[in-house]
C-alpha cells in the first residue's frame, strides 16, 4: 500500500504496529545480579503474559500506543503502565 497517512498511523509502517521492544537501563555494577535475577523469574513472565494480553485485546486498546515498565526493588519487581507511577 502507498504510504499516506489514512493507512501509516502518521508515518509508522504498518509492520510496526504490532511491535514489542524491550529496554534495559544500566545498573550500578552492585546491583546488576540480583537485578537479572528478580528481572527473569518475575518481569520476563509477566512481560510474556502481557504481550499475550495484547493480542487478544480490543481493537480500540491495540489501536493505541502502551508501554509496561518494570523495576526492581529489593527481592520483587514494582511495575507501571503506560507511564503512570510505580505500583
Amino acid at each position: 500500500m502507498p504510504p499516506i497517512s489514512a493507512n501509516y498511523g502518521g508515518g509508522i509502517h504498518p509492520s510496526w504496529w504490532c511491535t514489542v521492544r524491550v529496554r534495559v537501563a544500566p545498573l550500578p555494577a552492585t546491583e546488576r545480579a540480583a537485578a537479572r535475577r528478580v528481572l527473569r523469574q518475575i518481569a520476563v513472565p509477566e512481560l510474556a503474559a502481557w504481550i499475550s494480553a495484547a493480542r487478544d485485546a480490543p481493537e480500540a486498546w491495540t489501536l493505541s500506543r502502551h508501554s509496561r515498565s518494570w523495576r526492581p526493588e529489593g527481592s520483587t519487581t514494582a511495575y507501571r503502565d503506560d507511564l503512570r507511577p510505580y505500583l
